[in-house]
C-alpha cells in the first residue's frame, strides 16, 4: 500500500486559455464500489487502463493501483454502470488541470501530488485562477461526483462557482 499526498482546487480557466495548454489525455473513470475503499477503473492513461484502490479522505489517502489489460477494462467499466465521469487532463508542471465533462461541465479542478503533506504548494500556473481550496470537500471528490445523478452534478457545478465568486468577489 503507498500513501497518495494530493491537494486540490476549484478553479476559473479563460476560455481562450484550452488552446494553449498542449497534450491532453481523455479519460473516463468508472466507480465500481464507493465507500472505503472505493473501486476505480480508469481508461485513457498513456499507460493503459488503471485500476485504482484508494481509502481515506483529506490530503493524505492510502492507495494502490495496477495497470490491467484492454479486457479487463471494459466489463469493470460496464460494472460501474452510471458511476462513470469524464474529464480532459492537461499537465502543467507539477500541476494537473481536469476539464470535466458531460453533465460536470464546467466544472475545473486542479490537483498537486506533493511528497509530504506539509510540502509548501508550488505557485499556480500562469492565467489559472484559483478560486479555493476544495481537498477536504466531499464534494468534489471524484467517486462522489459519479454516484450524482445527472441534474445533481449541473447543479453542483453551478452552486460552486455561484459561491466561489461571493467569496472571491470575483465578477460573475
Amino acid at each position: 500500500m503507498a500513501w497518495e499526498i494530493e491537494r486540490r482546487f476549484l478553479v476559473q480557466v479563460p476560455e481562450t486559455f484550452w488552446d494553449q495548454l498542449g497534450e491532453e489525455h481523455h479519460y473516463r473513470q468508472g466507480y465500481i464500489r464507493n465507500g472505503e475503499p472505493s473501486l476505480r477503473i480508469r481508461v485513457g492513461e498513456p499507460r493503459g487502463p488503471v485500476l485504482t484502490s484508494k481509502s481515506g479522505s483529506g490530503a493524505r489517502r492510502s492507495e494502490v493501483e495496477v495497470v490491467v489489460p484492454q479486457e479487463m477494462a471494459i466489463p469493470l467499466l460496464e460494472a460501474a454502470e452510471k458511476r462513470v465521469i469524464e474529464k480532459i487532463r492537461w499537465r502543467i508542471g507539477p500541476w494537473e488541470l481536469d476539464r470535466f465533462l458531460g453533465p460536470l461541465e464546467g466544472l475545473v479542478l486542479m490537483e498537486i501530488e506533493l511528497d509530504h503533506e506539509t510540502d509548501p504548494i508550488p505557485t499556480p500556473p500562469n492565467g489559472i485562477h484559483v478560486l479555493r481550496e476544495v481537498t477536504d470537500d466531499k464534494k468534489f471528490v471524484s467517486s462522489h461526483l459519479a454516484r450524482l445523478k445527472h441534474d445533481a452534478q449541473r447543479k453542483l457545478v453551478k452552486k460552486a462557482y455561484k459561491e466561489a465568486k461571493k467569496w472571491t468577489g470575483s465578477p460573475d
